[in-house]
């Protein structure tokens, strides 16, 4: 059971390529580095130098190998510069897409993202409910974009699934460096008092998901996946500051406050063509000042999902 993985190199990646071995997969890992390299190497993955954006034929005999392909990578970022969201997310998506298809890959697995559904609040949302839009900002728009090509390419003898994780943690999650660094220096506050419920998922739930995905007889089909349980924000990311020794206080910003200044920045930010970070911006409401749950039945009904760890576990593990 072979895989041909992108992203190998980065928190979910790690996280998720020892668990695939143990449990029987071997594993080729697209890296572009050879710090990366060394980095899939240590932890079991053979290594496949190439670029995402120009995939050469080092891709196209590493695929020849495989049976499946898990796309992980994306670019991720708090920025209006449109160029990297559309050439990682989309132009090279529906290129691997092609080249696995060419190569005769069984099943492509789309690691996707519960934000691209459209709406805000998203409360307790099933896949069926969803609304048809694409969402407005450029991460969600652009994995959006993507995970439709996915779906639309499955077929008979090409199965696609696109998993929809809403906020990933475990050990050693670097998106959550500029969260500790706030509360380490005093600067963060909770917009509307954080008390909105939002879904999460541990990134070894998620590795679950994954080969209950590998294992399913089903194609073209999105899920939302979770740790199963429903948590404010505020209490979960008091529990993962805690556990990282970090108090992130009781100061709060108010939810309308934070939305007019994030329309504010993002008018300044486009207005001047700026492609820097903005001190905050619709996304991070949404995600951040407003709840965004949604539910993954139709994921342990159909794909047999379940979790490997629950909230109180995956604490504990942060705190060794």
């Amino acid at each position: 059971m072979k895989i041909f993985l992108t992203g190998g190199s980065g928190f979910v990646g790690q996280s998720i390529i020892p668990i695939l071995i143990k449990n029987g997969y071997e594993i080729f890992a697209l890296t572009r580095s050879k710090k990366s390299a060394d980095k899939v190497k240590s932890i079991g993955a053979i290594p496949i130098m190439d670029d995402l954006t120009s995939l050469s034929k080092n891709t196209e005999d590493a695929l020849k190998k495989c049976e499946y392909v898990l796309h992980s990578a994306a670019h991720m970022d708090l920025t209006y510069d449109k160029e990297p969201f559309y050439k990682v997310n989309v132009d090279a998506t529906n290129d691997l897409l092609k080249k696995s298809k060419g190569n005769n890959i069984k099943k492509f697995i789309y690691i996707s993202a519960a934000p691209v559904v459209p709406g805000s609040p998203i409360i307790n949302l099933f896949e069926k409910d969803a609304g048809t839009q694409l969402p407005k900002a450029l991460y969600p728009k652009t994995k959006a974009i993507a995970e439709r090509a996915v779906l639309a390419a499955n077929g008979n003898s090409f199965k696609t699934i696109a998993l929809r994780p809403p906020a990933i943690w475990g050990p050693n999650n670097h998106h959550y460096e500029d969260l500790m660094s706030n509360v380490a220096s005093g600067k963060w506050k909770w917009i509307g008092g954080g008390h909105q419920i939002l879904s999460t998922i541990h990134v070894k739930n998620l590795a679950n998901a994954i080969m209950s995905a590998f294992k399913s007889e089903k194609g073209g089909e999105a899920y939302f996946v979770t740790d199963g349980d429903r948590r404010s924000m505020r209490k979960t990311f008091t529990a993962i500051l805690n556990a990282e020794g970090l108090d992130p206080g009781e100061k709060e910003l108010p939810r309308g406050l934070a939305v007019f200044f994030a329309h504010l920045f993002g008018g300044i930010w486009k207005l001047l063509g700026l492609k820097s970070r903005p001190p905050v911006m619709p996304l991070m409401i949404r995600l951040m000042g407003t709840e965004f749950s949604v539910s993954d039945l139709k994921a342990r009904t159909e794909l047999g999902y379940k979790n490997a760890i629950d909230f109180q576990q995956g604490v504990k593990e942060l705190k060794k």
